[in-house]
């Protein structure tokens, strides 16, 4: 058996290095691809959570004139709802989601009817808990909007 010397092991070793670098380049690159879409999503602010009235209705929290205290309650209780209806969708369900909001499209989660019933039951009582913590007339304002937002949603479906 021949010994190679010290320049020569170095450089058969950096090849072999150099070799599986690039057999592993096309998985990272196939990775920052995919993980691109998702890092906009966090960096968009329409998908930031600091505040309650986070995404496309922000300016219809801001006609009800809230106090700091009331932004963080309302701000747990959709954190709650959120982290709940999250617990009920399937990790493919979550991943669409994803993909949906990183594209700033209308998901298509097929979800089932015990699905669709829960995400209801959720949704009231987190409209509910909300309520609970507006003034009456912020509770009045609420409402209107809630209505106009049905409203709209009705025009858009015919």
């Amino acid at each position: 058996m021949e010994l190679l010397s010290t320049e020569e092991q170095q450089h058969n070793l950096h090849r072999i290095v150099m070799k599986k670098s690039l057999f592993l380049l096309p998985g990272v690159i196939a990775v920052m691809f995919t993980a691109a879409p998702m890092m906009s999503a966090f960096n968009n602010p329409a998908f930031a959570d600091d505040a309650p009235h986070a995404g496309k209705h922000h300016g219809e929290w801001d006609k009800l004139g809230l106090s700091d205290a009331q932004k963080s309650q309302i701000k747990q209780i959709r954190q709650g709802a959120q982290q709940k209806m999250d617990a009920i969708l399937t990790t493919d369900q979550k991943t669409q989601l994803q993909q949906a909001r990183s594209q700033h499209t209308k998901p298509k989660l097929a979800l089932s009817d015990d699905q669709k019933a829960q995400m209801k039951q959720i949704h009231q009582d987190s409209e509910n808990k909300i309520m609970q913590v507006l003034t009456a007339e912020q509770q009045q304002q609420y409402k209107q909007i809630l209505a106009q937002r049905q409203q709209r949603h009705q025009q858009r479906s015919n």
